[in-house]
């Protein structure tokens, strides 16, 4: 499948959805908000549509030619913001954007406002920009950057004027781990819980490595770095002490982190998450401190790096190893897709 039909709502979209009578020359889609794979398939679009959006500019596609809107307006929704780059050169380019339901929603599970960021774009002529982003999630700088400052602005506007839990936050890949930073500060800032949608989230870790060893080597070894990061989190002044005060900040926030074990990007989500169950099994003593600890935090004296969440639901598609870090496959069909769901609360003690 080429680019274009890729980008192309009709020919990608999610097909299982249109259920009901045509309207004009599309389906008409009905969305139950309870529903968990509705949930999942719609927020998924949305993010699509922003990388859309961009390719639509790259490509000089006119508004008529335009496949961008389909993957927000088949769902009710329009375009309330689009978040672009800020660039001396004026050559500004698209990394999100903000959606409204184009009507209001008698749903009270229906969200206001969606907030959505795409991934990194490859062949995207300016990618550097991108490729400079992902080295920021390397580094647990993300919020340090003009994206992250800019977008919690309009975020934390919106949340102060809505009721809480109507503004979504989603995003793929790198747009995952902004969307991460922005509903985690806001939980440290001002306690409020951001639903929060993630698709694919990088997770810099040596679990693809760690994965090839048997079984009881892996248990020895991820055992015995949760000891020596339970040593160092107490030898460093004053590191135990503040990583457990955010925990249970965050704790009341519980991201959903949309994983696949064949995507070597995300897969130390599932590593961190599985690990730290059977670690807390067998040695609860250190495993609680440990799981807060970081070695990259302590070397490049952070606090708690964004992937250390106290609370989380994984969402795991065992099914798809073939585009297993592409967004495609998060708007299947349930029975497309090997899914199964946790949801892992870390002990505050």
């Amino acid at each position: 499948m080429d680019q274009d039909d890729e980008d192309d709502f009709e020919v990608s979209g999610p097909n299982h959805m249109r259920t009901r009578s045509r309207i004009g020359r599309r389906w008409k889609i009905v969305i139950d908000w309870q529903n968990p794979e509705h949930v999942r398939c719609v927020v998924a679009c949305l993010v699509k549509g922003t990388g859309v959006m961009e390719r639509d500019r790259i490509k000089c596609r006119t508004d008529t030619e335009a496949l961008a809107p389909p993957w927000w307006e088949s769902f009710g929704f329009i375009r309330h913001k689009v978040f672009k780059t800020e660039s001396i050169i004026n050559d500004h380019f698209t990394y999100g954007a903000i959606f409204q339901p184009r009507e209001p929603s008698r749903c009270p599970y229906a969200p206001k406002y969606v907030v959505a960021f795409r991934g990194t774009m490859l062949f995207h002529p300016k990618v550097l920009q991108d490729l400079m982003q992902d080295a920021l999630v390397l580094f647990n700088a993300l919020a340090d950057n003009r994206r992250f400052k800019r977008t919690h602005v309009h975020v934390e506007e919106l949340i102060g004027s809505n009721p809480v839990g109507s503004v979504w936050l989603a995003g793929h890949s790198l747009g995952a781990s902004l969307a991460l930073e922005i509903g985690r500060n806001i939980m440290l800032k001002k306690g409020v819980s951001v639903p929060t949608f993630l698709f694919n989230p990088p997770h810099v870790s040596p679990a693809p490595v760690i994965n090839n060893l048997p079984e009881e080597h892996k248990t020895v070894l991820h055992t015995g770095s949760y000891a020596v990061k339970f040593v160092l989190s107490n030898v460093v002044p004053g590191h135990r002490k503040r990583t457990k005060k955010l925990f249970r900040q965050l704790a009341p926030w519980v991201p959903e982190l949309y994983v696949n074990p064949d995507d070597a990007i995300c897969l130390g989500y599932i590593d961190y998450f599985v690990q730290r169950e059977r670690v807390y099994e067998k040695h609860p003593r250190f495993a609680s401190t440990a799981t807060r600890t970081s070695y990259r935090d302590i070397l490049f004296f952070r606090t708690l790096r964004s992937h250390l969440l106290p609370s989380a639901r994984l969402w795991t598609n065992s099914r798809h190893k073939t585009g297993a870090h592409g967004l495609r496959q998060w708007w299947k069909p349930d029975s497309e897709l090997a899914l199964s769901n946790t949801r892992y609360v870390c002990p505050l003690n």
